[in-house]
């Protein structure tokens, strides 16, 4: 893969800002524990549905089952996206299935074959893991919910810790380049907000969706 310093450019706050469909100012942090433990602090304090941190490294990034996930500072996407609605059973299924129908439609726009999603929150290429989603709410008088999203963007297989090296991938890898992060995250934004705009109006229809995109052999 060609080294070029796109895999370090800093991540462009203002056009991330004027890209997110919800119109709250976007924060670019250098480093946090987690972005999901941020919003889900700052929400409990009021902040508006639609706020999105986004973190250049995370020393305790987490996946389900706080899993840890490895959060190499300047390669990927590590951020969340903080949603007001009313939380329910049914709720929780459609703001995993959005976010994950976001990055495949985004990863599949780069001409990237073989990416679909493994149930109930990793998006694959050609088995390798890309991307996880992590969801986690707030009930009570104003219910809200963190989506955390984690995209390997930049990486080499070297850029992994060794346990992971057989099981993740990155974009870099799938389009044999790298990218620019600001172009990706702008590219998803945009992706969020047209289908979190479908899981308030026509949930069936983004469930169908993501049951499209499902892997069929699930010993992935």
């Amino acid at each position: 893969m060609p080294s070029d310093s796109s895999a370090f450019l800093p991540l462009d706050g203002p056009a991330l800002t004027a890209a997110s469909p919800w119109r709250v100012p976007v924060q670019v942090v250098q480093e946090t524990t987690s972005s999901n433990d941020d919003l889900l602090r700052i929400g409990e304090e009021g902040a508006p549905a639609g706020t999105l941190l986004f973190a250049e490294r995370q020393s305790a990034g987490r996946g389900q089952f706080r899993r840890p996930w490895s959060s190499a500072p300047g390669l990927g996407l590590w951020f969340s996206l903080l949603l007001r609605l009313p939380l329910s059973d049914a709720t929780i299924p459609a703001l995993s299935a959005f976010a994950a129908v976001a990055l495949v439609e985004v990863i599949r726009d780069l001409g990237v074959n073989g990416c679909v999603i493994k149930s109930p929150n990793d998006v694959l290429i050609e088995g390798k893991k890309v991307a996880g989603i992590l969801v986690e709410t707030r009930t009570g008088r104003d219910p809200f919910a963190v989506v955390g999203i984690g995209l390997n963007v930049n990486h080499s297989s070297e850029d992994f810790p060794e346990e992971l090296r057989h099981r993740a991938y990155s974009l870099a890898m799938a389009c044999k380049s790298r990218l620019d992060r600001s172009d990706v995250a702008i590219s998803l934004l945009e992706k969020l907000g047209k289908r979190e705009g479908v899981m308030m109006t026509d949930p069936e229809l983004l469930l169908s969706t993501w049951n499209e995109m499902l892997i069929q052999d699930h010993s992935a």
